[in-house]
């Protein structure tokens, strides 16, 4: 009874500070695991080109906040050099190709059990990289004042990213069990429909 009294009244001395660290050691202890197998984990080692869509949950809601955050980020990366109602109809017309788009070349595979993982995924990169753009169009209207940096000159710098996109896009229909020559020329035509087609018709 005595050794009992004695615990609870250890315990009770604890000060505040060191119930806050014990609480913040705790955390510290649990977060490697937890972030190891959280969704953002797995889309950071997706955008990595280090992890496929599988590691992703099978989530409807998941997969809708990603392709309106990877419409949000095209439309303002499209805004940067035409009109607002363009840029909106042409952020719209990214999710629709994406989603539109892997549908069918899945099932067409007859892999469709993937498709909201992959949708997920492809969205969530797409958004990544019209981010990056958007950086890069402010950087380089800052290193190249004008008249220099023409709306020309800066697509022609920023050619590598649709690049980075073809190989992206590729390795995750190639995670989703679509050969790698496939896999490359769908994310190919995916590339020139959204860079080059809808970039142009949608002023």
């Amino acid at each position: 009874m005595a050794m009992h009294r004695a615990g609870g009244s250890a315990r009770a001395r604890l000060s505040p500070a060191t119930l806050i660290g014990q609480v913040l050691t705790t955390m510290a202890i649990n977060m490697p695991a937890f972030w190891e197998n959280s969704v953002p984990k797995a889309l950071f080692d997706i955008i990595k080109l280090e992890g496929g869509q599988g590691k992703l949950p099978v989530s409807i809601p998941l997969m809708g906040g990603c392709l309106a955050a990877a419409a949000v980020f095209a439309a303002l990366e499209h805004g940067l050099s035409h009109s607002p109602l363009g840029s909106v109809a042409f952020g719209g017309g990214v999710a629709v190709l994406l989603a539109g788009g892997t549908a069918g070349v899945l099932k067409l595979y007859k892999t469709q059990d993937k498709t909201v993982q992959t949708i997920t995924a492809l969205a969530a990169v797409m958004g990544f990289i019209a981010l990056v753009s958007i950086l890069l169009h402010f950087v380089f209207a800052t290193a190249l004042p004008p008249p220099l940096p023409s709306d020309r000159l800066i697509r022609f710098l920023l050619f590598p990213i649709i690049i980075w996109k073809v190989f992206a896009f590729a390795y995750l229909y190639k995670h989703a069990g679509i050969r790698t020559i496939p896999a490359l020329a769908f994310s190919a035509t995916l590339a020139i429909v959204i860079d080059f087609i809808m970039a142009t018709l949608l002023h």
